[in-house]
């Protein structure tokens, strides 16, 4: 992607990649982006949204322009998004941080699969693509799961954040504590995507627990 200048990369200026994303393409949050007339050839949504505001937010971005359109979809059912919008050609997890840098997409075509691959290596990322997107996205389930576990721990008196990570990191071989990620990753996105899981189907896995929701809400 040597002229990214008919790309548009939807994204605040709180997201935790908007500097990484700035130099190389032109930018404007939510509210901007559907209030513009220019005309693009490629639109990339990064807007951090759980599932019945992502719906609302593409189908307004999808009136207003021809451009293809790809979405992140960390917070949100993907499936449904899909489904409500068909106009979206692919998807992609960008949100939370990831010490591998390598990010999961899913894509309608091979046209759509070039354009996301091309996009994560201007940001220095690789892609590991998803032939069929259900749910969500794997890495996001996965490490949200692991940090809900270990602030049940910490709610319960069993151990120190200190030793939860300092355990993973020496016992389970894994490259952040799980405390240490959330953070990393943010835990409100963390509480957003657990709260998403939960009402979505109400499967028990997914309770956040209260040491989680306590620390994350002011942060």
């Amino acid at each position: 992607m040597n002229d990214n200048s008919n790309t548009l990369v939807v994204i605040d200026d709180n997201h935790p990649l908007y500097e990484v994303i700035k130099p190389h393409f032109e930018v404007r949050n939510a509210k901007d982006a559907l209030a513009s007339f220019d005309t693009y050839e490629l639109i990339i949504d990064l807007t951090a949204m759980r599932t019945k505001g992502k719906i609302a937010f593409l189908k307004e971005l999808s009136r207003t322009t021809k451009a293809e359109i790809i979405s992140d979809l960390t917070l949100s059912w993907g499936e449904m998004v899909l489904k409500e919008c068909p106009k979206i050609s692919g998807a992609l997890s960008l949100l939370f941080f990831s010490p591998t840098q390598k990010v999961e997409y899913f894509a309608k075509n091979e046209h759509t699969k070039s354009l996301i691959e091309k996009f994560l290596t201007v940001i220095n990322k690789s892609g590991i693509e998803h032939s069929h997107l259900r749910l969500g996205f794997h890495y996001p389930r996965a490490i949200s799961m692991i940090v809900n576990e270990a602030y049940f721990a910490l709610g319960e008196n069993l151990a120190t954040k200190e030793a939860i990570d300092l355990a993973m990191k020496n016992g389970v071989n894994y490259p952040l504590g799980p405390v240490e990620w959330g953070e990393k990753i943010g835990l409100k996105y963390i509480i957003d995507l657990l709260t998403e899981y939960s009402e979505i189907t109400q499967d028990p896995r997914y309770r956040i627990a209260q040491e989680l929701k306590m620390t994350g809400k002011y942060i």
